[in-house]
């Protein structure tokens, strides 16, 4: 039951930065949401590669025993991390190029 209830929650979040990635490509002109969006996603991708990595890294170890629905947990926790990046870089980016204008 664990692991639908992650799922769950990671679709929960998903939707709502997705939603906040809309709203904000629709408030800002189309030059500076690109930019926004464009280092949002970056910074996630990055993100996401770095942990996943790290997951393979741990289940290729031979010290370190790793079963699958651990590997399953670590791998749902790397998205939502990603996915967390990306709201938080968005939410950042945003402000910085508001603050620019003021």
């Amino acid at each position: 039951m664990g692991i639908w209830l992650a799922i769950i929650l990671l679709t929960y979040v998903l939707i709502l930065v997705m939603s906040y990635v809309t709203i904000t490509y629709l408030n800002e002109n189309k030059e500076q949401s690109c930019t926004i969006i464009n280092q949002a996603f970056y910074n996630a991708f990055n993100v996401l590669c770095f942990s996943i990595l790290t997951v393979l890294i741990f289940v290729e170890l031979p010290h370190i025993t790793v079963d699958t629905q651990t590997t399953s947990y670590l791998i749902l926790a790397s998205k939502f991390l990603s996915i967390l990046t990306l709201g938080c870089s968005i939410y950042v980016i945003s402000r910085k190029i508001r603050d620019k204008k003021s």
